[in-house]
């Protein structure tokens, strides 16, 4: 209720009671808030993922999702600066400047002939992605290719180095 004149709501016991009561509740969401979106580490089929794999990892299913439960515990890449975590369908590689992406399937296969992240392609820069009849996903230094032909066989192949 307003007091004649006055600008403001009343300030009696019961409204400051009732705003003390709804800060504490809003305070308390946000602390459940932020500890459910921080269980960074997690364990999963008995391997903990961590960190920007895991969050790309949750955001793909987790466990339930495309790539299943993981079979490792984080790697540290041969260039000493990427990571992965390998997974039963996939990996998801991870490094400052790509950011984490999976890799799997005839995609994974192609780009590990030629030497995966320590070869020429670099590290993916997206999920794998359809356009037209082929399926692709970007890297750092070109788009590798996958299409399904006739007669069961299929075809793999890059656009060339575009980081040279």
């Amino acid at each position: 209720m307003k007091r004649p004149g006055a600008t403001g709501p009343a300030r009696g016991p019961g409204k400051i009671a009732a705003a003390l009561s709804l800060t504490a509740l809003l305070a308390s969401s946000l602390v459940v808030s932020a500890a459910s979106s921080a269980q960074a580490d997690d364990d999963y089929c008995g391997h903990r993922v961590q960190g920007e794999i895991e969050r790309r990892y949750i955001a793909m299913g987790g466990p339930g999702g495309a790539l299943g439960c993981p079979l490792t515990e984080e790697l540290v890449n041969p260039d000493g600066v990427g990571r992965r975590t390998q997974f039963q369908n996939g990996t998801i590689y991870w490094s400052p400047r790509s950011g984490a992406w999976p890799v799997w399937g005839d995609i994974g296969r192609y780009w590990c002939n030629q030497g995966c992240e320590a070869g020429w392609i670099g590290y993916p820069t997206s999920y794998e992605y359809a356009a037209g009849e082929e399926i692709r996903q970007n890297f750092q230094c070109t788009v590798i290719h996958f299409q399904a032909l006739s007669g069961g066989t299929t075809r793999t192949w890059s656009d060339g180095n575009t980081c040279v």
